[in-house]
């Protein structure tokens, strides 16, 4: 499945798409990703990054159609699991290559998982991620609420983030904006 944001500022189709991955055949390229992203700038240990969660994750990545159309330049995964004694769906693994950061791909990449996430919802299911301190903002502006104190996670200041089910319904009733 394929999404694709629409610009609104001159109401073109956005170069980046987001796509719905299959772990087994593109494990290679998002696991190169989030090595770049993680290990190598980050200093995360490869224990920490290599969880064992992977094969029961959904997976998104993002390309670039200006550049390579084959080349994945960011990825992210969902998994369910519980939140606070009910069903949620984690973000998590939200990686983008340096040169295409604050370009719009993290973006692009975050509002098709969101996407995702509003055609799954339920009133019993919450959407979460913990962010690095520095990425708040970002993830503030997509609508998520800081909840509990900051944490250290692999040596990175966090913390946890709450999207409204009210925000979650909105991406649902907002889907003109994505094509599948």
């Amino acid at each position: 499945m394929t999404y694709s944001r629409q610009d609104k500022s001159n109401d073109q189709r956005s170069a980046f798409k987001s796509y719905l991955v299959d772990w087994p055949k593109s494990s290679r390229a998002l696991s190169d990703i989030r090595h770049q992203v993680f290990i190598l700038e980050q200093g995360v240990s490869s224990e920490e990054e290599w969880d064992g969660k992977d094969e029961n994750a959904w997976h998104f990545a993002v390309k670039d159609y200006r550049k390579d159309p084959s080349e994945l330049i960011g990825c992210a995964r969902i998994i369910e699991e519980t939140w606070h004694g009910e069903k949620g769906l984690h973000i998590g693994r939200v990686a983008v290559l340096k040169p295409w950061r604050g370009r719009g791909a993290g973006l692009q990449l975050m509002h098709a998982m969101l996407y995702w996430c509003a055609q799954r919802a339920n009133s019993h299911r919450t959407v979460f991620l913990h962010a690095q301190i520095e990425a708040l903002g970002f993830y503030q502006r997509l609508g998520f609420q800081c909840v509990g104190p900051e944490f250290i996670d692999a040596g990175i200041p966090h913390r946890t983030m709450v999207l409204s089910k009210s925000t979650v319904n909105m991406g649902a009733e907002n889907a003109n904006e994505l094509s599948s």
